[in-house]
């Protein structure tokens, strides 16, 4: 029996609307620049850390309520071009008026799982857009190094930092052990 192909979206160019309209076909995408880009599954290591991730942050916002997660929600940039989908989501209270079914506007937070397929973009093209858009802190976990990265905005650059221990400027109080995320 001969193999059917499955068809994606993959290289399409296409308008936020069109974006909307598009049927589901059981993958995920960015849209960068109108061309929609597809995220493989995540392997297991990346689900690992991405679901670790978002535990540690679901704790400190149920003990600390200001604001909610989400994951691989889809985020309409507020300069009317890029769909993006980061792994992780965190919109602080003062800002839930931009969650309709998706995100409009850029979330305070985001976090990225690194993987080879989408790495370059992850750290090239996404970070810029969402330093661009107003995202205050971008979160990378790097499983391949075994790293962490805490990129902060400061107005036009994203200031860098790694370490042991990382500690939010947006989140009063959140700090993550490099030593807990990949035990």
């Amino acid at each position: 029996m001969p193999a059917t192909m499955t068809k994606t979206y993959e290289g399409m160019r296409v308008t936020r609307e069109e974006y909307l309209d598009l049927d589901y076909d059981g993958n995920k995408y960015d849209m960068i620049q109108g061309v929609l880009y597809m995220s493989p599954s995540a392997a297991f290591e990346h689900g690992k850390l991405q679901g670790r991730m978002f535990k540690f942050l679901d704790i400190y916002i149920e003990a600390h309520p200001i604001g909610e997660l989400a994951l691989e929600t889809d985020i309409f940039l507020p300069d009317g071009g890029d769909v993006l989908r980061p792994d992780i989501s965190v919109i602080l209270n003062e800002n839930m008026h931009k969650v309709k079914k998706h995100i409009h506007g850029a979330p305070d937070l985001v976090c990225e799982v690194l993987s080879p397929d989408t790495r370059h973009r992850d750290l090239g093209e996404k970070a810029y857009r969402y330093l661009a858009n107003g995202v205050a802190e971008y979160w990378i976990i790097d499983p391949s190094k075994r790293q962490v990265s805490l990129w902060i905005s400061a107005g036009h650059a994203w200031e860098k930092r790694e370490g042991d221990l990382l500690e939010s400027r947006l989140l009063p109080g959140f700090t993550l052990k490099h030593s807990k995320l990949f035990r």
